[in-house]
């Protein structure tokens, strides 16, 4: 930024009044001070803070400081402390239009470097503005009373609304009840371990949409709230999903059953049907319909998460999935979630010997990945240390391929207690490689 032309203004003799004087490490002003004097840097070095970092130095004579609080009428957003001897011209808020008809010199030149301080603050909020409008999330900032400052284009596809239709309205007009957004923000404010919520929006064309809302609450250096700054996504699949999850769920439940009560029915109640080789391909018909149910179910609840390693939403979708499926005839013992790079992201286990926590961050990349190409599942065959087993025990698991958008974002991963698939099916790893699902 460019520096006031200071000789020029020195020579004027009635500046004297104006000129103060400030000892090596004597605070100018603190953040939040009141005071909206302006300052104009004579000789000497300040130091600038921001709470208590230290932002910046500035010694060149005729450097103009202060002019935030001065300008808007706010408070002190800084901290300025001089480093050595310091004289400064300070100009009282009141006295400026005084100061200025008393010496034009110097108000031409506060004009100029008010003008390059407009033009640079504009140059970084529209870069910041072409930034937000690259992220996929709605970008919401709105200061403390809730009114819309800045948004990002993606804003506008999600809610259905442009920024001349919301400019300088409150936030919470977004929402189908405002009131629940105003509640729930102050709840955020008050506890800090609440961050997200879902609210819904009425969109204009799309109808009602369920849209999850992360929140950072903005505060200054003296902790005094200032704004917020939340992170929209549209969760309208996810939800209707869910609902309709927990609406079939004792429908599935009896269906598992039912299917059970056929097979017996089918296995004891014709015999001709051996427990040869018919017997066994009827069983590995069943385990693969198993796990396509099965697979299909998580992949769609999966899938939108798989980008955010250690989701606690995903854990809690996995242990939800495993406490259902222990009604079941197929017995899993765990699901794990790998990226691309076949890397865990999360893992659950209902054994109780097995700490799925720590496999989070170990790789696959080193297991064979056996099946045919023609099919979009794996077996894999691993080695795990537990406590009855230091030299590793072996295990046996089922990967899917996972999508998003028909674009691979990971892997999907079954691990099943084969001794049970065994005994009771006659289900070994040969089998299981001979199963054929579709590729999505």
């Amino acid at each position: 930024m460019e520096s006031v032309k200071i000789d020029e203004m020195l020579a004027n003799p009635d500046l004297t009044r104006y000129r103060t004087i400030f000892t090596a490490g004597q605070i100018i002003f603190l953040e939040g001070d009141e005071s909206q004097d302006l300052y104009i840097l004579v000789a000497g070095q300040i130091e600038i803070f921001k709470g208590e970092k230290k932002i910046r130095e500035i010694t060149a004579a005729g450097s103009v400081f202060g002019e935030v609080s001065f300008f808007l009428g706010d408070k002190r957003t800084a901290s300025v402390k001089a480093i050595n001897s310091v004289e400064v011209i300070c100009i009282p808020k009141e006295e400026i239009i005084l100061f200025l008809n008393e010496f034009p010199t110097a108000a031409r030149e506060i004009t100029r470097h008010l003008a390059q301080w407009l033009s640079e603050t504009s140059q970084i909020i529209h870069g910041l503005k072409e930034l937000c409008d690259q992220l996929p999330e709605a970008v919401i900032l709105s200061d403390k009373t809730g009114k819309i400052l800045m948004w990002n284009a993606a804003v506008e596809r999600l809610y259905g609304r442009d920024w001349s239709q919301m400019r300088s309205t409150h936030v919470a007009d977004l929402y189908s009840q405002p009131q629940e957004y105003k509640d729930f923000l102050r709840k955020v404010q008050d506890q800090y371990s609440i961050k997200e919520s879902v609210f819904e929006i009425n969109h204009p064309q799309k109808g009602i949409r369920a849209v999850c809302t992360t929140f950072t609450v903005l505060y200054d250096g003296h902790h005094n709230f200032r704004g917020v700054l939340s992170l929209g996504r549209d969760v309208t699949a996810a939800k209707n999903l869910e609902k309709k999850y927990k609406r079939t769920f004792l429908g599935l439940i009896s269906a598992v059953i039912l299917i059970g009560l056929l097979t017996a029915a089918i296995f004891f109640g014709y015999p001709y049907f051996s427990k040869g080789h018919q017997s066994v391909t009827f069983r590995q018909q069943e385990l693969r319909n198993h796990l396509a149910k099965d697979y299909f179910l998580l992949s769609a609840w999966l899938a939108d998460h798989i980008t955010t390693e250690r989701n606690p939403e995903i854990n809690r979708i996995m242990q939800k999935f495993l406490d259902i499926q222990q009604t079941s005839a197929i017995p899993y013992t765990g699901l794990v979630l790998l990226d691309t790079d076949k890397k865990v992201l999360n893992a659950y286990s209902i054994e109780p010997d097995v700490a799925a926590g720590q496999m989070v961050g170990s790789s696959y990349a080193a297991i064979d990945f056996q099946g045919d190409e023609r099919s979009s599942h794996r077996v894999l065959t691993v080695y795990r240390t537990a406590k009855d087993h230091p030299m590793g025990k072996k295990g046996i698991e089922v990967a899917f391929a996972l999508n998003k958008d028909d674009t691979f974002v990971g892997w999907l991963i079954f691990q099943l207690n084969m001794e049970s698939l065994a005994k009771t099916d006659g289900i070994n790893v040969r089998r299981l490689i001979e199963l054929q699902f579709e590729k999505p």
